[in-house]
């Protein structure tokens, strides 16, 4: 069995920077969501999803707990990660839920970690925590050593 798996999306590295932080603290597994064509804010928006690339979702199969690690777009959660958890069996498995957004107003982030945490919930998943940290504006990386200070936090 795989105790932990980290599995994210990142678009300006904000996430992928947080998603090497924790791997390093916890020793977990990383998994990169990549998509076949980029997703877009309108899907966003709608919350649907977009194809991914690869099986993401049998690499969370053994897990024990799973960190899912997103960036926020148009309010809502990003199409590779709406994909991700619509397609996994979160049955008896531990998830903590971090976003990342780019503004300081962390409101938002609350309907999103909801969103997901109802999906996750309905397939018998058991959502520890919910974390909503800040990076870039869009198109921006905030940097390793801002993105570390938030991590540390967690």
């Amino acid at each position: 069995m795989i105790p932990t798996v980290i599995v994210y999306y990142s678009k300006d590295n904000n996430t992928l920077t947080g998603a090497n932080i924790l791997a390093e603290k916890i020793g977990a597994k990383v998994v990169e969501l990549k998509e076949v064509k980029k997703g877009n804010f309108i899907q966003a928006l709608m919350q649907k999803g977009t194809t991914l690339t690869g099986n993401p979702w049998d690499e969370v199969k053994n897990a024990k707990r799973v960190y899912l690690m997103s960036p926020i777009w148009a309010s809502n959660g990003v199409p590779a990660m709406n994909t991700f958890i619509e397609k996994t069996d979160f049955k008896d498995k531990e998830i903590i839920i971090i976003t990342f957004q780019q503004f300081k107003d962390l409101r938002k982030s609350e309907d999103v970690h909801k969103h997901f945490k109802n999906i996750i919930e309905m397939k018998k998943g058991k959502v520890l925590e919910c974390h909503a940290l800040i990076g870039g504006k869009m198109g921006h990386f905030a940097g390793e050593d801002y993105i570390r200070m938030q991590m540390d936090k967690i």
